[in-house]
């Protein structure tokens, strides 16, 4: 079985992932034997393979919006609905045109350069619209943050500094906005409570009542990206 290793001195235990491009990632501790390896990934092979099977399946089902080239780019958060439209482009290899909700892309570039100038205009987007969301958030909660950042985290929706720096994910505006909302609230909570600790949840439930269905929306919603928005 085909995988890439990753040595993390914080992992105390073997831990395996699944990309969304599917490419197996072993997670180990230091000084981890790669060669004791062979019995673990026998037991979760058909645990890789059922992954790998549903993500051909979403991908298959959603061949406009999920695949590598898609013919449609649909922000969940903002309710917007970007088409893309392939032609010979001169200037750059993706232009958009936000009055007529168009990305205007070169039909000669190839999946790995297509992949990476839609991420850079969606980094653009999520720039312009989730650090004053989350100001907004802030204002009606009462819950003071020092800073904002937006980056294409891989694993986290968002994250929060000691100092009060939250970090937020681009793909978030894939998601329904009343999730995207909460994770804004999770953020917030973690000025003041940097744990999970329960004083944590009470405060997230103050600001945020149905915070345990957003949850299970987050766990399941990075299984639904479309494939581009996911650097190789």
């Amino acid at each position: 079985m085909d995988y890439r290793l990753r040595v993390d001195r914080r992992a105390r235990h073997v831990r395996l992932r699944i990309t969304p491009r599917g490419e197996l990632v072993v997670t180990v501790p230091p000084g981890f034997s790669e060669a004791d390896l062979g019995p673990i990934l026998a037991r979760r092979a058909d645990w890789v393979q059922q992954v790998r099977a549903r993500q051909r399946r979403h991908q298959a089902a959603a061949p406009e919006t999920g695949g590598a080239r898609p013919r449609r780019v649909l922000l969940a958060a903002i309710e917007e609905a970007w088409e893309v439209n392939y032609a010979p482009v001169q200037a750059r290899t993706l232009q958009a045109l936000p009055g007529r909700r168009l990305l205007r892309v070169d039909a000669r570039a190839g999946d790995a350069e297509l992949g990476a100038a839609l991420r850079r205009w969606l980094q653009a987007r999520a720039k312009a619209v989730l650090p004053p969301w989350l100001a907004r958030v802030s204002e009606e909660t009462g819950l003071v943050f020092h800073s904002v950042g937006v980056r294409g985290q891989r694993s986290r929706w968002g994250s929060c500094s000691a100092r009060g720096h939250i970090s937020l994910n681009r793909n978030l505006l894939f998601l329904p906005a009343d999730t995207v909302r909460y994770l804004l609230v999770h953020e917030l909570c973690h000025t003041r409570h940097l744990d999970h600790s329960p004083a944590f949840w009470q405060e997230v439930a103050r600001h945020q009542a149905d915070w345990r269905q957003q949850e299970g929306v987050l766990r399941e919603a990075g299984r639904r990206l479309p494939l581009w928005c996911h650097a190789p």
